[in-house]
């Protein structure tokens, strides 16, 4: 897969699986932001680097363990990781279609881990420096969340270091705009990526994707015409 194939499908993730984060790290979120000096509220990007950082670092490791398969069998773990790695987009692609309910509900589930966790934030708090910040958004980044472990599993099976950066810093990034606090700017905003015809573009450009990275050097065989081949070189790099 491309890295910007990769970082399209990482920020649509983000941004449209983010009802999600906001089910589970909502009271985090809310917690983290009322501590912030109220002459320095822009140390807030400490928090959202430091996880980055976290979710990249995990997918890096990832990415390694990734590379292993490709380099002990070369003929036919990249078929089969194409494969895997297609299909898993083609599954993110679904979540991203469902109604903001269940996505929300899929948050819900873990919310109760994510509250016996917050103590230890509560130990690094108020927050009072850049530094600071960045330490609890990094501890932030640790926390369990299904929706970064869909992303790392893809970035195993990217086994790409560059594709892996580029699509964790776009689903970070994604995630963002609806973890930077509450308020009626969180409200419209979390209306605005529920709404049916915007998350079924997003879905079905995921979708598209996956379904290319899986089938894409069959299909640019099949379909000898420069638009597909084009398509096909958008998503699946050559070699």
């Amino acid at each position: 897969m491309t890295p910007e194939a990769a970082l399209l499908a990482g920020l649509l993730a983000g941004l449209f699986g983010s009802t999600h984060c906001l089910g589970m790290c909502g009271g985090i979120a809310g917690m983290l932001h009322a501590q912030l000096p109220g002459e320095r509220p822009w140390l807030a990007t400490g928090f959202h680097l430091g996880r980055i950082a976290s979710y990249l670092a995990i997918g890096l490791v990832a990415t390694g363990i990734g590379m292993l398969p490709a380099t002990l069998m070369p003929e036919q773990a990249p078929l089969v990781m194409r494969l895997l790695l297609g299909s898993l987009l083609v599954a993110m692609a679904f979540y991203i279609a469902l109604p903001g309910r269940f996505r929300d509900r899929a948050g819900e589930l873990a919310a109760p881990l994510t509250r016996r966790l917050t103590p230890l934030f509560a130990r690094f708090l108020p927050v009072k420096s850049l530094d600071n910040a960045l330490g609890l958004g990094l501890l932030w980044g640790l926390l369990p969340c299904g929706l970064l472990y869909s992303v790392v599993a893809a970035a195993v099976l990217l086994a790409d270091p560059m594709a892996t950066t580029a699509m964790i810093v776009a689903f970070g990034i994604g995630t963002v705009p609806l973890l930077l606090g509450t308020g009626l700017a969180a409200l419209k905003f979390r209306s605005a990526i529920n709404r049916r015809g915007l998350r079924l573009l997003a879905a079905t450009l995921v979708a598209l994707s996956g379904l290319l990275v899986a089938l894409g050097p069959w299909l640019g065989h099949l379909i000898d015409h420069p638009w597909m081949q084009f398509v096909v070189d958008c998503v699946t790099p050559r070699g």
